[in-house]
């Protein structure tokens, strides 16, 4: 099994009308898609950079995440409520739980070090 992190790290400017409908946008069409498993967001209080991962059961749907008009409109646009950002893809190579809410709590997969 391979899942994927896309995580979107970022420091936010003011958002308007705009920014909150292109949002819900995007965010209807993430949920909509199958390989979606599901995100978490938290704000470093020192830094003020906000940090977004979303969690895949595949490539295809993160990509199409990507390429989605609503998400390639809010990029073009994002330096009027984005100072800047970082976006890393990965795919994951083990995670594990005890007993915390998280999208990845179901989906188990041993992490095996290297020899």
């Amino acid at each position: 099994m391979s899942l994927f992190l896309s995580s979107f790290i970022f420091e936010k400017k003011e958002y308007d009308d705009e920014f909150y409908q292109l949002d819900a946008l995007i965010e209807s069409y993430t949920l909509s898609l199958p390989g979606f498993i599901g995100m978490e967001s938290v704000t470093d209080t020192a830094s003020g950079k906000t940090i977004n991962n979303y969690y895949w059961r595949n490539r295809e749907d993160m990509d199409k995440l990507m390429t989605e008009i609503s998400h390639k409109k809010a990029k073009g646009q994002s330096q009027k409520w984005i100072k800047g950002y970082q976006v890393i893809v990965a795919e994951i190579q083990g995670a594990h739980n005890a007993r915390l809410d998280h999208p990845l709590a179901e989906f188990p997969l041993p992490y095996r070090p290297s020899r």
